[in-house]
């Protein structure tokens, strides 16, 4: 699971949450409340759903300005399957291959505390496969 996830408000500009991807190198970014409540996610895949203006000819410098006044609650996800801290490992694997999600939010008393994702489960196999004799 990562800790600590990178959120951004609701009024968020596109714009941010691209920077945020871009420098943490992340396709996923919660959306969160004040109290760190989970509103919804965008995923990179969201993203390139709004640029397709820049698709199909908008020039990149207009569509780099467009997003500056585009918010994240128009763009993301909002109805998000979430797992518990103390969900099983095979569950939320499970969650992650049956509706082709790269992610998952980890939520407790309503509140985001963590990302599960792919990558995690690979390390996860890795430390699981490693033979401690090497």
């Amino acid at each position: 699971m990562t800790q600590p996830v990178i959120t951004v408000g609701p009024t968020s500009p596109l714009r941010d949450v691209i920077g945020l991807m871009e420098t943490n190198h992340i396709h996923h970014v919660a959306i969160v409340d004040e109290s760190q409540r989970l509103l919804g996610l965008i995923s990179h895949r969201d993203v390139l759903r709004s640029q397709e203006g820049s698709l199909s000819g908008t020039p990149s410098n207009e569509q780099t300005h467009m997003n500056r006044w585009i918010e994240a609650r128009w763009v993301m996800t909002k109805e998000v399957r979430t797992v518990y801290p103390d969900t099983p490992a095979l569950e939320a694997a499970l969650t992650l291959r049956s509706h082709g999600y790269g992610c998952v939010p980890v939520v407790e008393h309503g509140r985001l505390v963590g990302m599960l994702s792919a990558s995690d489960f690979v390390e996860y196999s890795i430390r699981m496969l490693s033979d401690p004799g090497e």
